[in-house]
Protein backbone atom coordinates (compact mmCIF):
# COMPACT_ATOMS: atom_id res chain seq x y z
CA UNK A 1 0.00 0.00 0.00
CA UNK A 2 1.01 3.64 -0.29
CA UNK A 3 2.86 5.21 2.62
CA UNK A 4 0.11 7.39 4.09
CA UNK A 5 1.91 9.38 6.77
CA UNK A 6 3.39 12.04 4.48
CA UNK A 7 0.01 12.48 2.75
CA UNK A 8 -1.76 13.86 5.82
CA UNK A 9 -2.04 17.56 6.64
CA UNK A 10 -3.85 17.64 9.98
CA UNK A 11 -2.97 21.28 10.67
CA UNK A 12 -5.08 22.47 7.73
CA UNK A 13 -8.31 21.24 9.33
CA UNK A 14 -10.24 21.74 12.55
CA UNK A 15 -9.58 19.16 15.31
CA UNK A 16 -10.77 15.60 14.81
CA UNK A 17 -14.41 14.93 15.78
CA UNK A 18 -14.84 12.23 18.41
CA UNK A 19 -17.25 10.31 16.17
CA UNK A 20 -14.36 8.98 14.06
CA UNK A 21 -13.30 6.77 16.99
CA UNK A 22 -16.64 4.97 17.07
CA UNK A 23 -16.90 1.17 17.30
CA UNK A 24 -19.14 0.51 14.32
CA UNK A 25 -20.02 -3.01 15.53
CA UNK A 26 -21.04 -2.06 19.07
CA UNK A 27 -24.38 -3.53 20.19
CA UNK A 28 -26.90 -1.58 22.21
CA UNK A 29 -29.41 -2.93 24.72
CA UNK A 30 -32.17 -3.13 22.11
CA UNK A 31 -30.02 -5.44 19.98
CA UNK A 32 -29.21 -7.72 22.92
CA UNK A 33 -32.86 -7.82 23.95
CA UNK A 34 -33.75 -8.74 20.38
CA UNK A 35 -31.30 -11.66 20.37
CA UNK A 36 -31.86 -13.03 23.84
CA UNK A 37 -35.57 -12.41 24.27
CA UNK A 38 -37.49 -11.64 21.07
CA UNK A 39 -35.97 -14.23 18.74
CA UNK A 40 -34.55 -16.65 21.32
CA UNK A 41 -37.22 -19.31 20.51
CA UNK A 42 -36.26 -19.27 16.79
CA UNK A 43 -32.58 -19.51 17.63
CA UNK A 44 -33.21 -22.55 19.83
CA UNK A 45 -35.49 -24.20 17.29
CA UNK A 46 -33.44 -23.61 14.11
CA UNK A 47 -29.96 -23.04 15.49
CA UNK A 48 -28.14 -19.73 15.64
CA UNK A 49 -27.18 -19.63 11.96
CA UNK A 50 -30.50 -20.57 10.36
CA UNK A 51 -32.48 -18.68 12.99
CA UNK A 52 -30.57 -15.41 12.59
CA UNK A 53 -30.50 -15.48 8.78
CA UNK A 54 -34.23 -16.22 8.65
CA UNK A 55 -34.98 -13.25 10.90
CA UNK A 56 -32.67 -10.93 8.94
CA UNK A 57 -33.98 -11.82 5.48
CA UNK A 58 -37.64 -12.83 5.90
CA UNK A 59 -38.76 -9.24 6.55
CA UNK A 60 -41.46 -10.04 9.09
CA UNK A 61 -39.71 -9.11 12.34
CA UNK A 62 -36.96 -6.61 11.59
CA UNK A 63 -38.59 -5.26 8.39
CA UNK A 64 -35.31 -3.81 7.13
CA UNK A 65 -35.34 -1.19 4.39
CA UNK A 66 -32.53 -0.38 1.98
CA UNK A 67 -31.52 3.28 2.41
CA UNK A 68 -28.49 4.52 0.48
CA UNK A 69 -28.62 8.07 1.86
CA UNK A 70 -26.79 7.55 5.16
CA UNK A 71 -24.11 5.15 6.39
CA UNK A 72 -25.06 3.89 9.85
CA UNK A 73 -23.32 1.94 12.59
CA UNK A 74 -24.73 -1.44 13.62
CA UNK A 75 -26.79 0.11 16.41
CA UNK A 76 -28.03 2.99 14.24
CA UNK A 77 -29.09 0.62 11.45
CA UNK A 78 -30.87 -1.63 13.94
CA UNK A 79 -32.73 1.25 15.60
CA UNK A 80 -33.80 2.78 12.28
CA UNK A 81 -34.40 -0.63 10.63
CA UNK A 82 -32.69 0.81 7.54
CA UNK A 83 -29.28 1.21 5.96
CA UNK A 84 -27.16 0.90 2.84
CA UNK A 85 -25.35 -2.36 2.10
CA UNK A 86 -22.34 -1.57 4.32
CA UNK A 87 -24.58 -0.54 7.23
CA UNK A 88 -26.73 -3.67 7.00
CA UNK A 89 -23.67 -5.90 6.62
CA UNK A 90 -22.14 -4.34 9.74
CA UNK A 91 -25.40 -4.73 11.68
CA UNK A 92 -25.74 -8.39 10.65
CA UNK A 93 -22.11 -9.09 11.49
CA UNK A 94 -22.50 -7.51 14.92
CA UNK A 95 -25.51 -9.73 15.71
CA UNK A 96 -23.76 -12.81 14.32
CA UNK A 97 -20.58 -12.20 16.31
CA UNK A 98 -22.64 -11.82 19.48
CA UNK A 99 -23.91 -15.35 18.77
CA UNK A 100 -20.33 -16.58 18.14
CA UNK A 101 -21.01 -17.25 14.47
CA UNK A 102 -17.97 -17.04 12.16
CA UNK A 103 -18.30 -14.05 9.81
CA UNK A 104 -16.62 -13.62 6.42
CA UNK A 105 -16.89 -10.47 4.30
CA UNK A 106 -16.93 -10.20 0.51
CA UNK A 107 -16.59 -7.38 -1.95
CA UNK A 108 -18.92 -7.93 -4.91
CA UNK A 109 -17.58 -6.92 -8.32
CA UNK A 110 -20.63 -5.72 -10.18
CA UNK A 111 -21.39 -2.86 -12.55
CA UNK A 112 -20.51 0.47 -10.96
CA UNK A 113 -23.35 2.69 -9.85
CA UNK A 114 -22.75 6.44 -10.12
CA UNK A 115 -24.63 9.35 -8.58
CA UNK A 116 -24.13 13.10 -8.37
CA UNK A 117 -24.46 15.18 -5.22
CA UNK A 118 -23.14 18.65 -4.47
CA UNK A 119 -21.25 18.81 -7.76
CA UNK A 120 -19.38 15.58 -6.98
CA UNK A 121 -19.70 12.23 -8.74
CA UNK A 122 -19.87 9.27 -6.36
CA UNK A 123 -19.20 5.66 -7.31
CA UNK A 124 -20.95 3.03 -5.21
CA UNK A 125 -19.64 -0.50 -4.68
CA UNK A 126 -21.26 -3.47 -2.99
CA UNK A 127 -20.40 -5.87 -0.15
CA UNK A 128 -22.07 -8.87 1.43
CA UNK A 129 -21.13 -11.46 4.03
CA UNK A 130 -20.99 -15.21 4.62
CA UNK A 131 -22.08 -16.73 7.92
CA UNK A 132 -21.22 -20.23 9.10
CA UNK A 133 -22.23 -22.46 11.98
CA UNK A 134 -20.36 -22.09 15.20
CA UNK A 135 -18.48 -25.20 16.36
CA UNK A 136 -20.41 -27.01 19.07
CA UNK A 137 -23.84 -25.93 17.84
CA UNK A 138 -26.13 -28.98 17.67
CA UNK A 139 -26.71 -28.13 13.99
CA UNK A 140 -22.98 -27.86 13.27
CA UNK A 141 -21.54 -29.82 10.35
CA UNK A 142 -17.95 -30.75 9.59
CA UNK A 143 -18.55 -29.59 6.01
CA UNK A 144 -16.56 -26.33 5.88
CA UNK A 145 -18.31 -25.41 2.62
CA UNK A 146 -21.65 -25.25 4.38
CA UNK A 147 -22.41 -21.53 4.66
CA UNK A 148 -25.09 -18.93 4.05
CA UNK A 149 -24.47 -15.75 2.08
CA UNK A 150 -26.42 -12.74 3.30
CA UNK A 151 -26.95 -10.06 0.65
CA UNK A 152 -29.32 -7.13 0.86
CA UNK A 153 -29.78 -6.71 -2.89
CA UNK A 154 -32.16 -8.96 -4.85
CA UNK A 155 -30.37 -12.14 -5.96
CA UNK A 156 -31.06 -11.43 -9.63
CA UNK A 157 -29.00 -8.24 -9.31
CA UNK A 158 -25.86 -9.97 -7.98
CA UNK A 159 -26.13 -13.46 -9.46
CA UNK A 160 -23.09 -14.36 -11.51
CA UNK A 161 -20.88 -11.54 -10.24
CA UNK A 162 -17.45 -12.32 -8.86
CA UNK A 163 -16.64 -11.80 -5.20
CA UNK A 164 -13.40 -11.27 -3.34
CA UNK A 165 -12.85 -11.95 0.35
CA UNK A 166 -11.93 -8.90 2.42
CA UNK A 167 -10.87 -8.42 6.02
CA UNK A 168 -13.01 -6.80 8.68
CA UNK A 169 -10.62 -3.86 8.81
CA UNK A 170 -11.47 -3.17 5.15
CA UNK A 171 -15.18 -3.17 5.96
CA UNK A 172 -14.53 -0.61 8.70
CA UNK A 173 -12.45 1.47 6.26
CA UNK A 174 -15.35 1.35 3.79
CA UNK A 175 -17.66 2.64 6.51
CA UNK A 176 -15.29 5.52 7.30
CA UNK A 177 -14.86 6.32 3.61
CA UNK A 178 -18.63 6.44 3.15
CA UNK A 179 -18.89 8.88 6.04
CA UNK A 180 -16.19 11.00 4.40
CA UNK A 181 -18.10 11.04 1.11
CA UNK A 182 -21.34 11.99 2.86
CA UNK A 183 -19.57 14.83 4.67
CA UNK A 184 -18.13 15.98 1.34
CA UNK A 185 -21.59 16.12 -0.20
CA UNK A 186 -22.76 18.32 2.69
CA UNK A 187 -19.76 20.64 2.30
CA UNK A 188 -18.34 19.61 5.70
CA UNK A 189 -14.74 19.40 4.59
CA UNK A 190 -13.17 19.20 8.05
CA UNK A 191 -15.28 16.17 8.94
CA UNK A 192 -14.66 14.65 5.52
CA UNK A 193 -10.88 14.94 6.01
CA UNK A 194 -10.90 13.14 9.34
CA UNK A 195 -13.22 10.38 8.15
CA UNK A 196 -11.00 9.77 5.10
CA UNK A 197 -7.89 9.86 7.26
CA UNK A 198 -9.44 7.37 9.67
CA UNK A 199 -10.39 5.08 6.77
CA UNK A 200 -6.74 4.98 5.71
CA UNK A 201 -5.64 4.42 9.31
CA UNK A 202 -8.00 1.44 9.63
CA UNK A 203 -6.78 -0.17 6.39
CA UNK A 204 -3.89 1.46 4.56
CA UNK A 205 -4.40 -0.86 1.56
CA UNK A 206 -7.94 0.42 0.86
CA UNK A 207 -7.14 2.70 -2.07
CA UNK A 208 -10.60 4.26 -2.42
CA UNK A 209 -9.99 6.20 0.79
CA UNK A 210 -6.88 7.85 -0.70
CA UNK A 211 -8.93 9.04 -3.64
CA UNK A 212 -11.47 10.52 -1.23
CA UNK A 213 -8.68 12.24 0.69
CA UNK A 214 -7.41 13.77 -2.55
CA UNK A 215 -10.88 15.08 -3.40
CA UNK A 216 -11.15 16.61 0.09
CA UNK A 217 -7.85 18.42 -0.43
CA UNK A 218 -8.96 19.69 -3.83
CA UNK A 219 -12.29 21.02 -2.50
CA UNK A 220 -10.42 22.58 0.43
CA UNK A 221 -8.02 24.40 -1.92
CA UNK A 222 -4.96 22.37 -0.89
CA UNK A 223 -3.93 21.61 -4.45
CA UNK A 224 -0.37 20.47 -3.74
CA UNK A 225 -1.62 17.98 -1.16
CA UNK A 226 -4.26 16.73 -3.60
CA UNK A 227 -1.73 16.31 -6.39
CA UNK A 228 0.61 14.39 -4.12
CA UNK A 229 -2.16 11.96 -3.15
CA UNK A 230 -3.32 11.34 -6.72
CA UNK A 231 0.22 10.90 -8.07
CA UNK A 232 1.01 8.34 -5.38
CA UNK A 233 -2.22 6.50 -6.20
CA UNK A 234 -1.24 6.41 -9.87
CA UNK A 235 2.01 4.68 -8.94
CA UNK A 236 -0.19 1.77 -7.84
CA UNK A 237 -2.91 2.06 -10.49
CA UNK A 238 -1.51 4.03 -13.46
CA UNK A 239 -4.61 3.49 -15.63
CA UNK A 240 -7.28 4.22 -12.99
CA UNK A 241 -9.65 6.60 -14.84
CA UNK A 242 -11.12 8.10 -11.65
CA UNK A 243 -7.71 9.06 -10.28
CA UNK A 244 -6.50 10.32 -13.67
CA UNK A 245 -9.58 12.50 -13.98
CA UNK A 246 -9.16 13.90 -10.47
CA UNK A 247 -5.47 14.66 -11.04
CA UNK A 248 -6.29 16.39 -14.33
CA UNK A 249 -8.86 18.57 -12.53
CA UNK A 250 -6.31 19.51 -9.86
CA UNK A 251 -3.67 20.43 -12.43
CA UNK A 252 -6.16 22.53 -14.40
CA UNK A 253 -7.18 24.42 -11.25
CA UNK A 254 -3.49 24.93 -10.43
CA UNK A 255 -2.90 26.56 -13.82
CA UNK A 256 -1.15 23.56 -15.39
CA UNK A 257 -3.51 22.68 -18.25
Amino acid sequence: PPNPEHLFNDAAFRPRPSATDTDVFALNEAMRRFLYSEIAPQLRRKGHLEGLVDVILNGTQLKLEYDSAVTRTAAEAFDSRAGNCISLVIMTAALAKELDLPVYYQRVYSEDTWSRDGGILFRSGHVNLDLRQRPGDKYWSNDRNQRITVDFLPQEEVRGYQTHSIEERTVVAMFMNNRAAESLARGQLDDAYWWAREAIARDSSFLDAYNTLGVVYRRHGDLRDAERVFRQLLEREPENPTVLSNLAAVLTTAGQP
